[in-house]
């Protein structure tokens, strides 16, 4: 995109007279109170939906409903994929939303207030459908909120800070996976695993709720995540200064904006492959975030179960907040394309290696050995990887979207990324369907599946040409 482009001040992208204004000054107090809100959303995507619900539902399915592993492994990749279709459709309206509304940190606020209650309710029910709504609805509001949340950095931060900054709230962020996992670690001690894999080994436990069968697994995470959000209340976001207009015209100049966009998006060419090249690209990091705690206590089955699922993804949590903010700074000063480069790289390592260790593995002993060695080394290199992934997206957008249209264009890329995120679990649980017959080895050929889906997301974005 020309630098003409970036500066288009037409009618379409400024409603109501009103030109929109990027923060030109970054303060690191308010940059602090943003990044708090990082912080707090990743405490429930680490327990929520990294380490609990997919193992609760696959023990919900096989104990409450007697169907296989694989089936409800299949079934809980289809209502993702629902989900995730539906969260694509609404995200860029919502985008659009936001621009024409010139605020976004009260739709934070309240959205979170239904991630809070929902997941809360999670842990009360052991019936399939009810716990399966309650993960839809609070993992719609979690995906809506992240995109106002990412719509915010042109507005609290000068331009050429904002690699910096989305760098630091990532690597912050992850801090908030070390609190929620200092809290669930005794919680697994006093209460037990959660085992949701059939016996395949004299020594292997039978299916059990453990930890997840009990309502404050969940209620304790949802307060430290409330208690973190505070001060991101405190934020001061760069706004529209003007009446809001009725919610009609506000509903009607969204759709308008929306409606060009739609029709103007192939004018920025560079955005459009972005777009397409996010959707394979995003796959794998969603796919990751979704089925972490599963591939190590089921697929590498690691001596240890959830407890060294927990040092496997603290090791990966503190390797993504020591190097993520580094990727950022790499971001500003090599571009985003370089950057996604970078995080390819990284996600081929981990995936390798993780790949190498099911097929040639039946099970993964805790100590001075080689597999286990190369299993650390996994979860070194896939957290810069997963953090990088956000990273390298928030700087793309803002390299190539308007000015006027910020909100909008990271609506455009989360719809690329929700598509992508309900293609990723469908994909994952049709393969894991097979885990009935070949057993582990249905990991293997998940991982290799979402690796070949995100080579060709890199070798899209690598047609990308930005100033």
């Amino acid at each position: 995109m020309s630098k003409k482009e970036n500066n288009t001040n037409s009618p379409s992208e400024i409603l109501d007279g009103e030109e929109v204004e990027y923060e030109t000054t970054t303060s690191k107090r308010n940059v602090f109170f943003w990044a708090m809100y990082d912080l707090a959303n990743t405490i429930y995507s680490m327990v929520i939906v990294s380490l609990i619900i997919n193992r609760y539902v696959l023990v919900i399915g096989q104990l409450e409903n007697g169907i296989s592993y694989g089936t409800a492994s299949f079934l809980f990749g289809t209502v993702s994929f629902l989900m995730q279709l539906g969260v694509a459709v609404c995200v860029p309206i919502l985008g659009a939303f936001s621009d024409n509304l010139g605020k976004r940190k009260p739709f934070v606020v309240s959205l979170t207030g239904f991630i809070l209650l929902f997941a809360s309710l999670l842990g009360f029910f052991h019936d399939l459908t009810m716990v399966l709504a309650f993960y839809v609805i609070a993992n719609v509001a979690y995906q809506f909120s992240l995109t106002f949340y990412d719509a915010m950095l042109p507005f609290i931060a000068k331009r050429e800070d904002i690699g910096k900054v989305a760098g630091f709230g990532v690597a912050w962020g992850y801090l908030g996976t070390i609190l929620a996992l200092v809290i669930m670690y005794p919680l697994i001690i006093l209460l037990g695993d959660t085992v949701s894999t059939p016996p395949v080994l004299a020594e292997d436990k039978p299916i059990q709720y453990g930890f997840s069968g009990y309502w404050f697994t969940f209620v304790i995470p949802m307060i430290l995540f409330l208690i973190c959000t505070i001060p991101f209340l405190y934020v001061r976001e760069k706004q529209k200064k003007f009446r809001r207009p009725p919610i009609n015209k506000l509903i009607k100049n969204t759709f308008r904006q929306l409606g060009n966009t739609f029709k103007d998006i192939r004018k920025h060419k560079s955005m459009f492959i972005f777009i397409i090249g996010y959707f394979f690209v995003a796959d794998i990091a969603n796919v990751i975030v979704l089925y972490m705690t599963p591939i190590v206590t089921d697929g590498l089955r690691i001596a240890g179960g959830t407890l060294f699922a927990i040092l496997f993804i603290i090791i990966a949590t503190i390797s993504a907040v020591a190097f993520t903010y580094f990727v950022g700074k790499f971001g500003d000063k090599y571009g985003a394309k370089k950057t996604f480069y970078l995080v390819g790289a990284f996600w081929g390592i981990s995936l390798t290696i993780g790949i190498i260790l099911i097929f040639t593995t039946q099970s993964i002993d805790v100590g001075a050995n080689l597999p286990f060695i190369l299993s650390l080394i996994m979860g070194i290199v896939a957290g810069p990887a997963l953090g990088g992934t956000w990273v390298a997206q928030r700087i793309m957008v803002i390299e190539l979207a308007p000015k006027e249209k910020f909100g909008e264009f990271f609506g455009f890329s989360k719809l690329s990324g929700k598509f992508s995120s309900a293609l990723g679990p469908f994909v994952w649980g049709t393969v894991m369907l097979s885990y009935d017959i070949i057993g582990k080895a249905a990991f293997g050929w998940a991982m290799i599946s979402v690796g070949i889906i995100m080579g060709i997301g890199i070798l899209i974005i690598s047609f990308i040409k930005s100033e």
